[in-house]
């Protein structure tokens, strides 16, 4: 039972922990302040932050043991000031701002923006053709690239935690005074240090405007004992962290709090994860339970609040549970059972997962598997046979290797010590077979994007179209690489994130922000979506084309421009007469890996203005909707703009064999090549999981899933009934939550498009 209610419907009612009235031009005046008080772009991002930090509005409210609410910038854009109209001017005065200092602010923001958007273009310039910068636009999109990415990492949370932001200072000041003065890199070093300074006092000032303002409040005389004691205690513990190290659990969970807010603060609240939980704060709470300072159900009770601080109605703040140590150990421990408790307890969504390999204790797989099953999709599961070696053979040391996590929704990083430019490009294998079927042009536009790869009426065998396609990929690879090394050079000129920095080895050390190489990894990781739909679309070629001749080529291209129009037969033909991604077939499941391994070859050889890897995200996301949107009619009996297969799922009702049909076909895949991870979404009923024998069904097929060495698993429990009626009623049914693209969330919460998406979805009964 969780142990506090009324906080949970508190933040359930506010839909996160944001504050309650914010004035609308905090950001802009904080901006302004910082532009007076530096003048690179490090130091201005820097000073902004403590600026945020000095005006946010704070709050302590009842119940809570855990202080703090994010900073205004985590949802709220840069407005301009207009100095005529009275209701800025109102708010302006509000912030203490005169009204003759309201154009000098509308001055700042626009000269902030434009300074940004003129170093960004002189970077991203040039006609990439087939991709685009953030979206898909139009039938003729094979790639998105950006390169530029900010709030996908792990900070290194438990470092501060351990020392405190005067620890940090300590460390910037030792490398400050013995650098060289006489070298040419010195400036550009001196000048990151001092912004690093200022992220410390930035850390430092958040926890102790809040130890004032408990103590403030615990100053009332009408409180009650009770009261008093709660606030004194919050007014203790910020007095100690963020500044210094944290001693307890209670001291360890607020530092977290607030190096969160912190971060969030600098670069929005969206896919800034925790990483390795139980891992962070196991130490403080076996020192506690020796002191005895506090119970196990303590522990549990302050880790249900922090799961209510961190709720989101969309949440990819990811936390990360279970796997292996440093040297290749177990390194589950009590804090694992007691966060995963936790999120049991409060009943609604968190982004949970949980890393197997081959000893994890059978306890806590099967305590995760119980959460699983009660549907919602949480947690789920990584492999570290899989990922660790992926990594490893990338240039990630085997200790750093070790102790990867996944951010939001599954990407892959080295907490602390990486720049991992998660979610850095997207590329649609599925666009690039419908080119090489039209020798490199598209057939909605009739746009030349592609190389000239060869006619499909003239290719004489399966390989032959297999080539083209090949071909076509690693034009539009190269691309795209070429548009995410853009971004990556426009975000050193332009979106330094020093916040991010000062938790990240080895950025103090050389002296270098994280977008400027400072961080120990520096690579992109690139999501590859249409796995299942292009090899679907190529077995039915091979099959019914190039062995058996059951369809012409010119009739087959001419079927696909019309979208299957007057030709339903040949489209059952299609959809029916040869085998599908997911259902235990040997060679479609080839084809699969053989198109999979193409892409992650040609990734291996790529590389980042700092010398960095492309490393490959086998996953969609929501791309699967947008990037099929792109692609005409495919051979796979697929019709125009329909959505692609979710990541490495079968398409949406096609694998139709059982789970374990599922599974085996996953465990052909080169997971242990995915760097960046792999993910799949499996349906399944709840009758699969229901009875006394439920649990240990579900249990046995997480396990065997890791066993065949499937890299990454999402179970969403759920009927087509249940969606049905949650899409119809949604005020009465629509509470239910749903695994949806590497997140879970409200299903009324969803659009329909997606809606009618994830019923499509085969929900396994057996």
């Amino acid at each position: 039972m969780y142990i506090n209610e009324k906080l949970k419907i508190t933040i359930l009612d506010r839909k996160g922990s944001f504050p309650k009235d914010v004035n609308p031009f905090v950001r802009s005046v904080a901006l302004w302040r910082a532009m007076l008080s530096g003048n690179t772009k490090v130091q201005v991002r820097a000073s902004y932050l403590h600026e945020l930090v000095k005006s946010a509005s704070i709050e302590i409210e009842p119940d809570w043991r855990l202080a703090g609410n994010h900073l205004p910038t985590a949802h709220m854009d840069l407005l301009l000031p207009d100095p005529d109209d009275p209701e800025h001017v109102t708010r302006m005065q509000e912030l203490g701002i005169p009204q003759e200092k309201i154009q000098a602010i509308h001055n700042a923001v626009v000269l902030w923006e434009k300074e940004a958007q003129q170093a960004t273009a002189e970077v991203l310039t040039g006609d990439l053709k087939g991709g685009s910068l953030w979206g898909c636009s139009n039938s003729k999109t094979v790639f998105i690239g950006s390169g530029w990415i900010e709030n996908h990492s792990i900070r290194d949370y438990a470092k501060v935690i351990r020392i405190g932001f005067n620890g940090i200072r300590q460390e910037i000041k030792k490398e400050f005074s013995k650098a060289n003065t006489a070298l040419p890199d010195f400036t550009q070093k001196k000048i990151f240090w001092e912004a690093a300074l200022r992220i410390c006092d930035s850390g430092v000032l958040l926890g102790t405007r809040y130890a004032g303002e408990a103590t403030r409040l615990a100053g009332q005389t009408s409180l009650s004992t009770d009261e008093q004691v709660r606030l004194r205690h919050i007014a203790e513990v910020c007095t100690r962290v963020p500044a210094e190290g944290a001693r307890t659990l209670a001291e360890a969970t607020q530092s977290l709090w607030l190096l969160h807010i912190l971060t969030c603060g600098e670069d929005s609240i969206n896919a800034n994860s925790l990483g390795r939980l139980d891992k962070i704060l196991y130490p403080y709470y076996a020192a506690d339970l020796e002191a005895g300072r506090l119970g196990r159900q303590d522990a549990v009770g302050l880790m249900e609040e922090l799961a209510c601080r961190l709720y989101l109605e969309y949440d990819v703040q990811a936390i990360t549970l279970g796997g292996v140590d440093s040297d290749g150990k177990d390194a589950v421990n009590e804090m694992s059972y007691i966060i995963l408790e936790a999120t049991r307890n409060v009943g609604f969504v968190r982004d949970l997962s949980v890393r197997l390999h081959k000893h994890t204790p059978l306890g806590f797989s099967r305590l995760a598997c119980e959460l699983a099953a009660r549907g919602g999709g949480i947690p789920f599961f990584f492999n570290d046979d899989c990922f660790i070696p992926a990594l490893t053979e990338r240039g990630i040391s085997l200790g750093d290797a070790r102790d990867y996590a996944p951010i939001g929704c599954i990407e892959l990083t080295i907490p602390g010590k990486a720049n991992p430019h998660a979610v850095s490009g997207w590329f649609n294998s599925l666009k690039c077979l419908e080119l090489a079927l039209f020798d490199g042009m598209d057939p909605r536009s009739g746009e030349q994007i592609g190389p000239h790869t060869g006619k499909f009426i003239s290719f004489s065998s399966f390989e032959d179209l297999f080539t083209a396609y090949c071909q076509q990929v690693e034009t539009f690879a190269d691309r795209m690489v070429q548009r995410c090394n853009r971004g990556e050079l426009a975000q050193k000129e332009a979106g330094p994130l020093p916040c991010l920095s000062v938790m990240t080895d080895d950025c103090i050390k050389l002296g270098r922000d994280i977008t400027d190489g400072g961080a120990v990894y520096n690579y992109h990781s690139i999501c590859f979506l249409g796995t299942a739909n292009t090899a679907d679309a190529m077995m039915a070629l091979k099959k019914l084309v190039f062995e058996e001749n059951r369809v012409q080529r010119a009739e087959l291209l001419d079927i696909l421009r019309d979208n299957f129009d007057g030709h339903e037969t040949v489209r059952q033909m299609l959809l029916h007469k040869t085998p599908k991604y997911g259902n235990d077939n040997t060679e479609v499941d080839a084809i699969a890996r053989r198109v999979t391994d193409h892409f992650i070859t040609v990734m291996d050889r790529m590389e980042s203005p700092f010398s960095g890897r492309y490393f490959v995200h086998l996953f969609s996301f929501l791309k699967n909707i947008s990037f099929g949107k792109c692609v005409g009619a495919t051979p796979d009996g697929r019709t125009a703009e329909e959505p692609l297969a979710y990541s490495l799922s079968a398409h949406q009702g096609r694998d139709v064999n059982g789970v374990t049909a599922m599974l085996n076909s996953l465990s052909r895949l080169p997971h242990h090549r995915a760097a960046g991870a792999s993910a799949a979404i499996i349906d399944i009923d709840p009758v699969l999981v229901d009875g006394s024998g439920g649990v240990e069904r579900l249990l046995q097929l997480t396990l065997a899933a890791a066993a065949m060495g499937v890299g990454q698993i999402q179970w969403n429990v759920t009927s087509v009934e249940r969606l049905q009626k949650a899409q119809e009623d949604p005020e009465r049914y629509g509470n239910v939550a749903v695994r949806v693209a590497g997140y879970s969330q409200m299903f009324k919460l969803i659009d329909k498009e997606l809606q009618d998406h994830i019923i499509a979805r085969t929900k396994h009964k057996c």
